[in-house]
């Protein structure tokens, strides 16, 4: 975390793949302290100064339609959750402490998972398979065609895909692991 003179700071995360409930916890700890959720970023959360406030955070992963979002945010008003901010398909909520948790089931979290399972297998066959295409193209470039311009191209497609390919492999095992927890 930054200097606490600012309005806003940068708080990395674990990952929410692998630390959601501590990561969730952070956020009412930092909430305690009058920092409050503002939005996700790449590597954490943006939190911005405000009334220190005793909230719980709930995550939601759903893909949403944007005809979808308005009733999809009713009806966690409905239970006492308020919208705090999304990213794609990962929904942040808070609520006063010990309002019903927002997946009380294993059958709810069993759904949440595997939906986030399936997503990121497949992000990380279409990463892998461009991963093999640029390896290929890579050897190719070097040991029969003798192209420079084929294999620089190659090589900056090989380090490129390899950069998608780690993270969705671990965003993959991660959740799978959530999802085996939740399944027994």
């Amino acid at each position: 975390m930054k200097n606490n003179s600012k309005q806003t700071k940068h708080v990395l995360t674990m990952g929410l793949a692998f630390a959601e409930e501590a990561e969730m916890k952070k956020l009412s700890r930092l909430a305690a302290q009058g920092w409050l959720l503002d939005r996700l970023s790449p590597f954490g959360f943006i939190v911005r100064r405000g009334t220190a406030h005793k909230l719980d955070y709930c995550l939601d992963i759903r893909m949403l339609q944007p005809a979808e979002e308005h009733e999809y945010r009713d009806l966690f008003a409905d239970s006492g959750w308020n919208h705090v901010c999304s990213s794609g398909d990962l929904h942040i909520f808070s609520a006063e402490p010990g309002t019903v948790p927002i997946h009380t089931d294993r059958e709810t979290l069993y759904d949440k998972y595997s939906r986030v399972v399936r997503q990121s297998r497949t992000a990380a066959l279409i990463a892998l398979m461009l991963t093999a295409v640029n390896f290929i193209l890579l050897h190719l470039s070097a040991k029969l065609w003798d192209y420079v311009l084929i294999h620089n191209i190659s090589l900056i497609g090989v380090m490129l895909s390899a950069m998608l390919l780690v993270p969705s492999v671990m965003v993959y095992f991660g959740f799978r692991q959530r999802l085996k927890a939740h399944s027994s």
